[in-house]
């Protein structure tokens, strides 16, 4: 069976709202592969060590869950979340099949978690 890495925003959001989001996109990368797929478990509940760059350690610890994938499906807007446009353009450059799902139709309230995280920038944009 296949290995799925879903990417999604972790920032600013509950552990249940990212896991819902986990189970939307492999619903849609099933329909997509035409096949079911094994969730490799992208949620680290571990904590980084106390002299580390939080997100960085973060980042590190899902690129090592990235390099079991087979197929890899992330969000559309993944260039407002450093971590999920990173995880996108290493499974792209490292020849892991790709899928991109727009972030409002997998992200309960994305517009408002947008301009939680970004107000000035979305005072802007929206």
């Amino acid at each position: 069976m296949k290995k799925l890495f879903v990417s999604v925003p972790m920032k600013g959001r509950t552990e249940e709202e990212i896991k819902a989001s986990i189970q939307k996109m492999k619903k849609i990368a099933e329909i997509y592969e035409g096949e079911e797929l094994e969730l490799i478990d992208s949620y680290i509940e571990d904590n980084p060590p106390k002299d580390s760059k939080e997100a960085v350690w973060y980042l590190g610890e899902s690129l090592k869950k990235l390099a079991q994938a087979d197929v890899f499906i992330g969000i559309d807007e993944a260039y407002d979340w450093n971590g999920c446009y990173i995880e996108r353009d290493t499974a792209q450059r490292y020849g892991i099949k790709t899928y991109i799902a727009p972030a409002r139709c997998v992200i309960d309230g994305y517009n408002a978690l947008v301009q939680k995280l970004h107000p000035v920038v979305n005072d802007v944009l929206f």
